[in-house]
This record gives structure tokens, sequence and C-alpha cells, in this order.
């Protein structure tokens, strides 16, 4: 026998050949025929060959090492492959690069929002996660926030915290007078700032020296962006005096930068000591008056929630026994900051979660799409596939070429979505928010958002890779050489895609069109007042220094003045808006000749007015009548309370008459009509309205009614108020209408998604069905030639292959709509919107046959003898 044929045999027979690879099985052979030709036997040659490259066992490294280099060799030539074989299909990777970039920005973007507001809800503060809120809850269900004096009775009671720190979002009037300004502080317990860590950019901050005592600490704190804006960065700010709300306050530090506050989305300028409130609220006493609340809670649990909470229900039963006035019927809750009941999170996250589901859903929409046109795309590469396994390619070689290209395909949607987010995520924070409050939020796509889009275009690479790249592994060698026809399981599987995508595509539709649906309502339902005419004004009478009977004159002379111009209808004041951003105040009381059984108190909403707010506002009185005039000392103190009140607890007796109060017993002598207080489709709420008289309101709101176009008094508006007293500050001049508007803000975000997202949804659905038709058309222009030449009619052809493909729609149509009316008559108690449970199955229905018709139609065109030519 040949030497050299010795030597393969021997390769061959050896058990570690098995794990060698190609090119190392070579070498080893090569450097064999070299000690042979130098005159060595084929024993000696095979040793020194071995000794060379070590034993066995290094060798088989050697081999591990060679084919891991050979992994990556393979690897980038697929890499390359896959690259040039996107590049010969270019419509199809630009349609499927822009969709999926489409979609996977548009979640990015979402989720960037929710991220900002549940995972990184205190910007700045570097262990947010660690604090939870605490947050008293009335009987009603609402949250009104902590009183000063229940703060400092739970800070000495809930041992399990190693910090609870109280704030409260306050506006004062900032700068000398006639030249002020509105900003927002918070009020904030000593322990505000150790407990969250944070380190000044300059000075000091708050500690507990300055709420040791009432109105000894006039100091402040300024936020980073408030010392570059108005200090331009000086150090030398340090010391410096400011005037807020008519006090001189000393600026002692300078936040860190980046911290907004700690309610979730606004962003505050000031930090104030809570213990200042009597200064600057002119003599506010809510520093002891346990009923006046509006405190914010967050506490660092030590040990577990459990003990947390126990603690914590053990302490508020202990205070609604003590004080039973003001706590009976208060429990509290621990909450997660996207729970928070004050700030953006409460307005924003429900609309968020819901577009991001629905987001979500058009993803799965384009990933159904991508993969009937990569299956059809598949079908018409099933002679190359059938080449490279009959060269002797193993099928899973094929699956991983394939897959890559799918790969390739998510990575570049991936960084297409990722530009699109940074543009959208600017673009939208560019967008001015609503109102008078400081809203902010900080949207910047950090690793979590990164890390969020990576992921989506991975999982949508593997959703809509994965069939087409085994259908490609599965072809049968022999047939796809001989024919390049279609294969009725893949024909099958295509539809079954299609099914999916058109189930998915009707849930998207009937989702938005029921969300656009409850927000035209929303628009469209009437809140019980006239917002059309009324021009709004805050004002702020704390930042006078008058006492309350001075401020009450003044009140009477300005709403006298501003009667008397001949373009005012009519004028009024109030503590309040409807419709506002913050949840309205609640009172406590007692009805006389009613007692409960727990011995506590009755809860309703309030504001204080005054007379003339029901006849502007065309709330019309049901009973009794309005309140008497501001200057009237004859009447005593009055109530008017609304429907909703009279049906919760005067059901069975006349409302007139009734005193209600806890302290101070009100009369009630007016009955109104139901209105629309805190938000659009909310219950029926119990309101009881106080005379501005008998329960003054230090900050509010000036009404006017118009007999003209509103915003064209808003400077003489201004020169009325300054004229009357030049000290009370003026801000925030806009009409009830932009007012009540801005309530559907972050409505109207998400609904806008959806109308411009719900035409696209059927646009998907379309090209999906239409490119299963067409490739199904390219595989059967024999078949069609040969039976049109045999006396098919073109319309009998068009009709087989449209009644096939709408089989498919109809799979995945008829059970998601089935799903639907099933939940519809559920959720609405059997009421059910006929356009929505039936014109939108009909339009998709609509849409998918003329997907369908069209590539149909154009196949029966054809010529048979040129399609009996086909190949």
């Amino acid at each position: 026998m040949n030497p050299f044929r010795k030597i393969r045999a021997y390769f061959t027979r050896r058990k570690f050949e098995s794990e060698m690879a190609e090119e190392m099985r070579l070498h080893l052979e090569q450097r064999t025929r070299e000690k042979i030709e130098q005159g060595l036997s084929l024993d000696a040659a095979r040793h020194a060959a071995r000794r060379q490259f070590g034993g066995e066992e290094q060798i088989k490294e050697r081999v591990r090492e060679q084919r891991g280099g050979l992994w990556l060799d393979h690897l980038w030539r697929d890499l390359r492959h896959s690259g040039r074989a996107l590049r010969r299909a270019p419509l199809l990777s630009a349609v499927v690069l822009l969709s999926l970039g489409l979609g996977i920005g548009a979640n990015t973007v979402i989720f960037s929002w929710i991220n900002s507001l549940v995972f990184r809800p205190l910007p700045g503060v570097t262990d947010a996660s660690r604090f939870t809120l605490v947050e008293p809850r009335s009987e009603t269900g609402s949250y009104p926030g902590a009183s000063w004096t229940e703060y400092r009775d739970l800070a000495a009671q809930l041992p399990s915290f190693d910090w609870l720190l109280a704030y409260k979002m306050q506006p004062l009037s900032f700068g000398e007078p006639g030249h002020e300004e509105r900003v927002y502080a918070q009020l904030v317990s000593g322990n505000y700032f150790a407990a969250l860590g944070l380190h000044p950019a300059l000075g000091r901050l708050l500690g507990n020296e300055e709420t040791a005592q009432s109105g000894a600490a006039p100091v402040v704190v300024i936020s980073h962006g408030f010392w570059q804006s108005h200090f331009a960065g000086a150090p030398a700010v340090l010391g410096r005096p400011i005037r807020l709300n008519e006090q001189t306050l000393t600026i002692v530090g300078v936040a860190p930068v980046g911290f907004m506050g700690t309610t979730t989305g606004l962003s505050f300028d000031l930090w104030v000591p809570a213990t200042m409130a009597p200064v600057l609220l002119n003599g506010s006493n809510e520093l002891a008056a346990r009923d006046q609340r509006g405190y914010s809670l967050m506490g660092r649990i030590r040990g577990g929630a459990a003990e947390a909470r126990t603690e914590l229900a053990t302490a508020m039963r202990e205070l609604a026994r003590k004080y039973p006035a003001s706590n009976a019927g208060i429990d509290a809750e621990l909450l997660p900051f996207w729970r928070a009941p004050r700030g953006a999170a409460r307005l924003l996250l429900a609309a968020l979660a819901t577009l991001q589901g629905f987001m979500l859903l058009v993803l799965l929409v384009v990933c159904a799409n991508t993969a009937n046109l990569l299956l059809a795309r598949a079908s018409t590469r099933r002679r190359e596939m059938g080449v490279r396994l009959a060269l002797g390619a193993r099928p899973w070689h094929v699956l991983r070429l394939v897959l890559i290209e799918s790969l390739l395909l998510g990575f570049g949607a991936t960084v297409l979505g990722l530009l699109l987010a940074v543009w959208g995520t600017n673009a939208i924070r560019a967008v001015p928010l609503p109102g008078q409050f400081p809203f902010k939020f900080d949207t910047a796509l950090d690793l979590g958002v990164l890390l969020f889009a990576a992921s989506l275009g991975l999982v949508c690479a593997v959703v809509f890779g994965l069939a087409p790249a085994i259908q490609s592994a599965r072809i049968d060698s022999q047939l796809a050489l001989r024919s390049a026809a279609d294969a009725p399981a893949r024909r099958g599987l295509r539809h079954a895609l299609v099914s999916i995508e058109v189930a998915l595509a009707l849930l998207f539709l009937v989702g938005a069109a029921t969300f656009l649906r409850s927000f035209v309502e929303a628009r469209t339902v009437d809140p019980g007042f006239k917002t059309e005419g009324v021009l709004l004004a805050g004002y702020d009478w704390s930042s006078g220094g008058s006492d309350r009977t001075r401020a009450l004159a003044l009140t009477g002379e300005l709403l006298r003045r501003l009667r008397a111009h001949p373009a005012v209808e009519n004028a009024a004041i109030a503590s309040w808006v409807p419709l506002d951003f913050h949840a309205m105040p609640q009172a406590a009381f007692k009805i006389d000749g009613q007692s409960r059984s727990d011995s506590g108190l009755d809860r309703a909403l309030t504001y204080s007015l005054s007379p003339g707010y029901f006849a502007l506002m065309k709330i019309p009185v049901v009973a009794g009548r309005d309140f008497s005039d501001l200057t009237d000392t004859t009447h005593g103190l009055e109530a008017i309370v609304n429907e909703e009140f009279v049906r919760k607890y005067l059901a069975h007796t006349p409302p007139l008459g009734h005193r209600i109060g806890t302290n101070r017993a009100y009369e009630i002598v007016g009955v109104v009509r139901n209105a629309t207080y805190e938000t659009f489709g909310e219950p029926a709420k119990p309101i009881v309205y106080f005379c501005l008289r008998d329960r003054f309101a230090l900050p509010g709101q000036i009404h006017v009614r118009m007999r003209g176009a509103e915003a064209a008094f808003a400077g003489e508006l201004r020169r009325i108020v300054r004229e009357t007293s030049p000290a009370v500050s003026v801000y925030d001049v806009w009409t009830l209408s932009e007012h009540v508007d801005k309530n559907l803000f972050f409505r109207r975000i998400p609904a806008r998604f959806f109308a411009v997202l719900a035409p696209l949804i059927l646009a998907l659905a379309a090209i999906g069905i239409y490119a299963v038709v067409a490739y199904a058309v390219a595989q059967r222009t024999a078949e069609i030639g040969l039976r049109i030449a045999l006396g098919a009619s073109t319309r009998r052809v068009v009709y087989e292959m449209v009644r096939d493909s709408m089989r498919a729609v109809g799979a995945g149509l008829i059970p998601a709509w089935l799903l639907l009316l099933v939940v519809t008559l559920h959720l609405r108690a059997g009421v059910i919107s006929a356009p929505i449970v039936f014109g939108l199955p009909v339009l998709l229905l609509a849409v998918a046959w003329v997907a369908a018709w069209v590539p149909a139609r154009r196949a029966a065109k054809i010529e048979p003898m040129r399609a009996l030519r086909y190949e």
C-alpha cells in the first residue's frame, strides 16, 4: 500500500480524528509527509508529528481552539452572505427595516416615559427604590394627604422606618412688589435632604434645626436650575436675601444637579422649612390644625413591608381614637411611587400602560407581517437552499444562515428605532405642557431603555425569522432541484400567520376605537357648568400682607369694579377650579340630628366661593338660594350642597335648614345640580360649598364671564386688580375652556397615537395578505395559465384564489370577533357599540378582500402561452 494512503487510513481510524477540523487534519498529514520524505518510517514520522503538536489531549485542545476560530470564520462568512442577500432584495429589506424600526422606536419612546415614572421616579436620588409613600386614605377611597401634626405623630410611632419625611407643594410669589413671578416650592421637614442622601452643589441643605420652632428659620434652598437662570450660577448667591410672599428669606444652599423634588413629574425651584408656613401664608395655622391636610409622607423601611404595614395600621387606629374629629375613618397605605395620588404619575401611567400594550400588539402584527414576507421570499430560494443541502450543508447550517439574515434585519431595525426614539423623545419633551404646574419629565434613553430596545429587536428577529429558517432547513434537496413549486405545508404556515395577523389587527382596532370613543365622549360630556366665555386669573392674597378682614374687603371691592366694567357680564371668586390636576380638598363634618355608629365623621369635597358664582358658571340652584352678600352681617354661617350630598346624607329629610360642621355649624341654604369636579367620567361626588365671607381662601381663582372675547380682557383684568391692591399677585390668566381642555391633555396624546396607528395597522394587514397571495400566485403561474388555456374563466380563477386567502382571514377574524363580543357584553353590561363591534370587522374584511383580489386579478390576466413557458 502506498505509504501516503496508509497515513490517511491511520488518521481516519484514530478516535481523536473525529474531533479535528479539516484544516488541522491536513496540517498533521503534511507534517507526517515531511518526516517520511526525510527518511523516517511511518511510525516514526507519526510520532514526530504528534510530538511537534503535543500529546492527544493537547491535540484535542488545539482542535477546540481551531474549531472556535473556524466557527468565527463561518459566522463571518454567513454574515457577509446574509448582507449580500439582503442587498439583493432592497425593497423587502427597506419595508422590514422601516416597519420594524417604527414599531421598536414607538415602543422605546413610550417605555422611556414609563421608565422615568416607575423606575426613576426621583431624578437625582440614587436609591429612590428604597423609599415608599405613606398615604392616609379616607373611607371614601380618596387620599387627602397628612397634616403636619399627624406627620410628627407617625414619625414617633413607626420604628420600622429609618426615615419618615414630609413635603408639600406650595406656589409662592418671588420678587419685589410690582415685579413678582410665580415660583413653585416644597415645604419640607427638617430631615428631608438627609433622608434622600443628597449633597449640595453649593452651601448647605436644610436640617432638623430649621424645623425645631415655628417661623424661626427664614432660610431657603434653591434648585440648580433656578440658580443658573436667576443668579447666573454665581457663588455669591449664598447668604443673599430673596423676597417670597413679601417675606425675606436667606439662601443657604443650592440643591444638586438633576434633583427636581419628590413629586414625580414636577420640577420645583425652592425648598423651604415647613415651619415657615405661618410666616409665608399669612398666619396659616396648618402646623397645629389636624384637619388641614395636604402633606405627602415618604419613608424608608428598615425591615419588612409587612411589619411596617402592621405598625402603620396600629398607629392610625390610635390617632383615630385620640382625635376622632380629624382622624375617624382615616387609615393609611404604603404605596409605590407609580401609584402616587399626587403628581403626574396618576395622570399618565394608565394611559401609557394602555398605549404600551397596544404598541406591543402593533409590533406583533409587524412581526407576523415580516414572517409572511420572509416565508414568501423563502419559497423563491428553494433552489438555492436545495443546492446547499445537496453539496453537503447540514440543515442547521441553513437554519443558521436564515436566522442570521433575520438577526441582521432586527439589528438594523433596532438601530433605526433608537434613532427614531431619540428624535421622538426630544420632540415630545419640547411640546409645551398645559396648566400652571411645573411639569417636567426626565425621559432620557438610559441603559435600561437601550436594553429594552435591544431585547425587542432580538425577540422580533427570532419571532419572524424562526418559521422561514425552519422551512428552509427542512427542504428536500432532490425535490427542490427538480421543481420550485411551493409545498402545501408551507402555504398553510403562511396562511396561519395571516390568521394571527388579522386577529391581532382586529384586537388593536377595536381597542383603539374604544379608547378614542371614550376620549370623544369625555370631550362632549356635559361637565355641569358652561365653560365658554369665562376668563380665569389666579390670585394670592397671602403675599399682600393683609389680614383676612382687609382681604375680604378688598375682594368685595374687586368684584364690584369688575362687574361695573361694560365688557363684563358677571364676576366671582372661588378657591378652586373644577377639573384641576390636583385633588380637591375634603372636609369632615357632622349633620345635626344624625349620628354614625362608629362615632366617625362624614366627608365631602369643599371649596369656598363668592355669591354669584353659580349664576356665572350656569350651575342651576335646584332648591333654596345663593349665598348672602360678602358684606352682609345679618346672616349666620352658610353652606350650599349638591344633589349627591343630599342623596347620600339627607335622603329622607328636607336638606334646607340642616346644620353641618364640627367646631362651627353652617346652615344649608341651597342645593345645586351635580357637576364634574376632579376628572371626566368620575362618579357623582358629594360637595359642600362655603361662602368666602365665612371661610376666606388666600389663594384662589378670579372668574369673569365676558360679553365678548375672553382673552382680550386679560390686560384690563390685571390693571383692575393692581389698582385695587398693588400687593396682590395675579398669575396664569387664561380661559376656562383652556383650563378644562388641559384635563384631557394626557388623554389626547395616546388618542392621537391611536388615530395614527389604526390606519397603519390596516395597511400592515393588507401588506401581509397581499404578500401571501402575490407569492402564491407567482408559484402557481404555470397552473393558472394551464387552467385558462383549458377554458377556465378569469372570474373563476380569481374567485378561487381570493376564497383561499379569505379562509385564512376568517380563521383569525371569527375567533377574535367572538372573544371581543363576549368581553364587550361583559364589560358594558350588554350594551355594545355597533360601529365598533360590527363595523370594524367588516372594514377589516373589506381591506383583506381588496389585498387578496388585486394580485389574483393581475395573475388571471396573464397570457396562457406565456404562463406555460414560466419556469
